[in-house]
């Protein structure tokens, strides 16, 4: 059953995780900042698509983090939703690229020669996707909420 949480425990969460992924990058943890990256981006784009009213799946039912992404992207093409002033397409498509690297390199990871490397960009353009979908989601949330004052 999935346990809903208030503003308050969300903040201190992502509080929590941002901390976290700071000291991943710190300490050379990169699987595990690209981990937490990954879970950061689904619950922002989660975040947008139920502010923007794009958000209704079923109870107990996965959904992807390219749907997400897409769903997102495809409300940004509507005119009439203020999505389109915080969620181009370069930021669409820089979402789902980042997700492809890193599915390449995770599902192959022990298929393949992994380089220290490697890991470091994709955290490191993880960490600045995140901090840009997070601006840009903070932002179009409090619009959505002040339009349906």
């Amino acid at each position: 059953m999935e346990q809903k949480i208030d503003n308050l425990q969300k903040y201190a969460n992502y509080k929590e995780q941002m901390g976290r992924l700071k000291r991943a990058m710190e300490q050379r943890f990169y699987l595990e900042a690209v981990f937490i990256e990954y879970a950061i981006m689904e619950d922002r784009l989660e975040s947008a698509l139920r502010h923007s009213g794009k958000w209704d799946p079923k109870p107990g039912r996965f959904v992807s983090i390219e749907t997400k992404i897409k769903k997102l992207a495809k409300a940004a093409e509507e005119k009439k939703n203020p999505a389109h002033k915080y969620f181009a397409p370069e930021l669409t498509d820089a979402l789902l690229n980042w997700k492809e690297q890193r599915n390449r390199m995770i599902h192959a990871l022990m298929a393949q020669k992994l380089h220290t490397e490697d890991l470091l960009t994709l955290a490191e353009d993880g960490r600045t996707l995140i901090k840009t979908l997070s601006s840009k989601t903070k932002s179009y949330n409090r619009k959505m909420e002040q339009l349906t004052e």
